[in-house]
């Protein structure tokens, strides 16, 4: 029974053994990932996978030896040995043309052809000009192919070549006219594209203008997109010092230059640039700064505008977890270096980031599908990630420094995606509704899930059930516009009873107001003592009248210490219910009350001001008390639970839109408060206006005085329990 036993746990042992490396085996070298709103990694299940390579060995094994033979005697003995993998293309038949840069040595580049099986087909090394002279590519840095014409951004020559897609000569778009470039610029074109009428569109590594619009004789139509410059206020400042030749040569004001180009069926034209200051890219990113100033990728239509859709948590910029980023190999920090950008199927668009060799894929409004790769030698990772593009369904992705191309195939879960994302594309949104359910089930961190789910809900009119997808998203902006939807929903069903609640808080206010005003009355007569009562309802005489108000605070009795605390402890619970009340909008993310925070920001501020303003004004022969300032300045807190109470109820029914005038609101009675502790000092202490303006500033600086010492001294204290503390533990470990 014993041997029995242990053969089974043996092979127990070996099962998990041979599974576990088949799973290890399974898995990928990289992660997936998505970004939540609060801009942390989702982990997402893999969207691509690697299937290949395409390297000089592959193509070379898919020829038969009398093939390698012929193609040794045309091109050389080297002839399929790629030297410097550039660029890549793929027309709409899924053929894929690589771009050689080649070596130094004339005549080294070339653009080999491959059918959508990756066989070779064609090599373009070498043609005849218009001129009829033997002619080659040098050092070309992009390529593009139509429908029927292979373009090569010729870069080392200046120009643009033009092939048939059999690699046939065509022409040779020189270059355009100096008089347009600024003084001292090259033309080193790096990308080309052309549009169905024919017009040729360059981006040009030296030049800072904008894309270049060409005519097929070179003839120049107009920079298209160029990069805004924007400028600090110290900039602006040293640019009115600057001679004209300092302002030349400040190569800091230059609008920073596109390093990659292509362009969708619509004539959109998809730009890239890795020139951006990091840091205002990566403030950027942080801000969620959804406009085009410091955005590495644009969508420019014939006008030169951006008009790329920026509606996800965050731009589409690469990375937006950016402090630090280091596997086992490499390490790196800062804002992605965005160097080329693909048109996929189904809406999808990629962008690379070859800092990091990361592919970074959006829908058309802009949202985060997926992204993934890494840095490393193993299959599916990428040493020096230089270039994009699609195959139809399949990716494939250029490795500058191995001079291979990894083809990467699309998995089931990449399937539903793009069912999703054309389904809501085609407006079948009940069918993109089950993709996106099914989604769900492969990877439930995935926001534009949800968001896709809610989109199909809204479109439907099922605003309640949209808002709930949307706030399971943490998507506040359509949120907020499906609530507003819902809202006016609920206002037709009850469009009777809005009014009679309004009419009846007004009236109720109204007796409230004459009822206080009866009792303020009353009380005009000098007393020894105030019941509670009469020192709180006082305090609606007093904001609205406050230099009666105050006198009679001090000389007649009309409020005391009691109903000052009182006043205090009620501004305190509302603060507390305004953290835990407001509405949605005001917590999309949940965060954790601090209650101490909450009522350290009403009490502490006020102490402060007390304390400081007693001791400045013992000095400067002000005539209130400790007491008197306490008592005044918790007096003026009165407007803060009166005004801050219906807007904590309001904030359930606003929309965004609507946020900024209940923020106007509070400021208002914040401000309201500030007068009245103004116009309170002044009266307690029987000062001048100017007297009582120096005063007030003396109040506040030496209250961060105060704050400074308090902070100072709990320092200190802290360090003397840490030293004591260290000396006590090595004292007892020595001890035992």
């Amino acid at each position: 029974m014993r041997s029995k036993l242990i053969r089974v746990l043996l092979l127990a042992v070996c099962c998990v053994i041979v599974f576990g490396t088949i799973a290890a085996g399974a898995l990928s070298p990289y992660d997936t990932y998505t970004y939540s709103p609060s801009g942390n990694k989702q982990p997402s299940p893999d969207a691509y996978t690697f299937e290949k390579f395409i390297s000089s060995a592959t193509i070379k094994a898919g020829l038969d030896n009398k093939v390698n033979e012929m193609a040794a005697q045309l091109y050389g003995d080297s002839w399929v040995d790629i030297q410097a993998l550039a660029d890549i293309c793929v027309d709409k038949r899924g053929y894929v043309y690589l771009l050689d840069s080649g070596s130094s040595t004339e005549g080294t580049s070339r653009v080999i052809g491959l059918d959508a099986d990756y066989n070779l087909y064609l090599v373009i090394n070498s043609f005849v000009n218009q001129m009829g002279v033997p002619d080659s590519l040098s050092g070309p840095k992009g390529v593009y192919v139509s429908d029927t014409e292979i373009l090569v951004a010729d870069t080392d020559k200046s120009r643009i070549v033009i092939f048939d897609k059999n690699g046939n000569f065509k022409t040779i778009v020189p270059e355009p006219s100096s008089d347009i470039f600024p003084e001292a610029s090259v033309y080193k074109p790096i990308g080309v594209v052309t549009d169905t009428a024919g017009t040729i569109y360059v981006v040009s590594q030296t030049t800072n203008y904008g894309v270049i619009s060409l005519n097929r004789d070179g003839s120049f139509n107009a920079f298209i997109g160029p990069q805004k410059v924007t400028y600090s206020l110290f900039q602006l400042f040293l640019r009115r010092f600057m001679t004209k030749k300092q302002l030349k040569a400040t190569i800091t004001y230059v609008p920073t230059e596109y390093n990659n180009i292509t362009i969708d069926d619509d004539g959109f034209l998809y730009v890239t640039l890795s020139s951006i200051d990091a840091s205002k890219q990566q403030a950027a990113i942080e801000g969620k700064d959804k406009t085009s100033n410091y955005a590495p990728v644009k969508k420019l239509n014939p006008k030169g505008s951006d008009v790329m859709q920026r509606n996800g948590f965050y731009p589409p910029s690469g990375e937006v977890s950016t402090r630090s980023y280091a596997n086992s190999t490499y390490s790196t920090f800062g804002a992605s270096t965005i160097v080329d950008v693909a048109l996929g199927p189904n809406g999808m668009w990629s962008i690379i980031d070859k800092k990091r060799s990361r592919v970074f894929t959006y829908d058309n409004d802009g949202k985060l599908l997926f992204a993934f790769g890494d840095k490393g030698d193993q299959n599916g990772l990428i040493q020096s990630l230089i270039a994009i593009s699609y195959q139809g369904t399949n990716m494939l992705l250029v490795d500058g420094t191995k001079n291979t191309v990894s083809v990467f195939k699309r998995t089931s879960y990449g399937d539903l995606l793009a069912a999703a994302l054309q389904n809501t594309e085609d407006q079948n949104y009940e069918e993109a509704v089950n993709y996106y359910r099914s989604i769900l089930q492969y990877n439930n961190n995935y926001d534009a899930a949800y968001v896709g789910i809610a989109d199909s809900l809204y479109r439907e009119g099922n605003f309640e059930d949209a808002m709930l997808y949307y706030k399971q998203a943490t998507d506040i902006t359509n949120y907020s516009k499906a609530y507003s939807e819902y809202r006016k929903q609920w206002v037709e069903k009850y469009i009777l009873i809005i009014p009679l609640v309004i009419v009846a808080f007004c009236v109720f206010w109204a007796l409230f107001l004459k009822y206080a005003n009866k009792v303020n009355e009353q009380g005009k007569v000098y007393k020894e003592k105030r019941t509670l009562k009469e020192e709180l309802l006082y305090a609606f005489h007093l904001i609205f009248h406050p230099f009666d108000g105050y006198w009679d605070l001090k000389h007649e009795n009309r409020g005391g210490v009691r109903g000052a605390t009182v006043i205090l402890a009620v501004t305190v619970l509302v603060f507390v219910y305004q953290a835990i009340g407001r509405g949605y909008l005001y917590n999309p993310g949940g965060t954790r009350i601090n209650y101490l925070m909450q009522i350290s920001s009403v009490v502490l501020p006020l102490m402060l001001w007390v304390t400081a303003n007693w001791c400045l004004t013992t000095l400067f022969d002000g005539e209130g008390t400790f007491k008197d300032i306490y008592v005044a300045s918790c007096y003026a807190l009165t407007p803060l639970p009166i005004v801050i109470l219906p807007t904590i109820w309001l904030s359930n029914i606003v929309t965004a839109e609507e946020m900024g005038i209940l923020s106007l609101v509070i400021s208002i009675a914040a401000v309201w408060m500030g007068m009245l502790i103004f116009f309170g000092m002044m009266v307690i202490h029987d000062y001048s206006l100017p007297k009582n303006i120096l005063t007030t500033i003396g109040t506040i600086v030496g209250a961060a005085f105060i704050m400074f010492v308090i902070l100072l001294f709990g320092s200190l204290i802290a360090r003397m329990f840490t030293f004591f503390y260290s000396v006590y533990a090595e004292l007892a470990y020595r001890a035992s």
